[in-house]
């Protein structure tokens, strides 16, 4: 199901976002059924940094058929928490976010839903089209391979994770020396941090695919690009293989 039909009509997206605002500074939540889209209570603990959705709420909307999840994030981007990433991928269906301060909404942001959008050009949103996300999309794209997805929050890799080291082994890849690298093999970059907390592809040509980020976690102004590797060489800590490529 493309993600644009998960709201049958600009009316739903227009009534989200007026019921996010009614809600400040909570988090509001809805849910998205083959019967069409209902609010419902939040019933987190702390309703102005999360939701929760009552278990009667969640099977009424699973026997009607879920199609999606959105939820409003008070004062906070469009775009995933950690706790959101884990909760979409348990779900199985794509989830949306409307950022709103009290006064004004963003539109609805959707991800999970399995559309990929082009490799280069894409704007930065943390979680959803990042340095990660790109190179998922990458090996999914090129190379037909699928790599696992790792919830993450914002700034990562100054709260403690190490979350490239730590995860390159379950995706499947392997540490090679730099001068065996070849297009299509990853890299890890180390900038302004204790860990590597960046990530590209080399690809044809001397260039490399990667995303960089800003200071923002949503930042449409920093796109998705190819440069050339050579410029990057003084960042890279480590070079890997994917071991369906050996």
């Amino acid at each position: 199901m493309p993600l644009v039909d998960c709201l049958s009509s600009n009316h739903n997206e227009a009534l989200i976002r007026a019921e996010a605002l009614a809600a400040y500074p909570n988090e509001a939540v809805w849910l998205i059924t083959d019967h069409g889209c209902r609010q419902v209570a939040n019933v987190a603990d702390a309703p102005r940094t999360s939701f929760a959705i009552a278990k009667r709420d969640m099977a009424a909307a699973t026997a009607q058929g879920l199609r999606a999840i959105v939820h409003s994030h008070p004062d906070y981007p469009d775009c995933p928490s950690e706790a959101d990433m884990r909760g979409q991928i348990a779900s199985g269906v794509p989830w949306g976010i409307v950022a709103t301060d009290g006064n004004a909404t963003t539109p609805v942001r959707w991800w999970g839903g399995g559309d990929r959008p082009e490799l280069i050009g894409r704007g930065f949103v943390h979680g959803v089209t990042d340095c990660y996300a790109l190179i998922r999309d990458y090996y999914a794209m090129e190379l037909g391979i699928d790599l696992p997805e790792f919830p993450r929050s914002w700034e990562w890799w100054l709260k403690g994770q190490d979350l490239y080291r730590q995860g390159f082994e379950q995706a499947g890849f392997r540490v090679i020396e730099a001068d065996k690298a070849m297009p299509g093999d990853m890299w890890f970059a180390q900038l302004r941090s204790d860990v590597p907390n960046h990530g590209g592809v080399l690809v044809e040509n001397g260039l490399c695919l990667h995303h960089p980020s800003g200071r923002h976690p949503v930042d449409p102004t920093r796109i998705s690009r190819r440069d050339p590797a050579a410029r990057w060489l003084p960042y890279i800590t480590h070079w890997l293989r994917h071991t369906s490529r050996d």
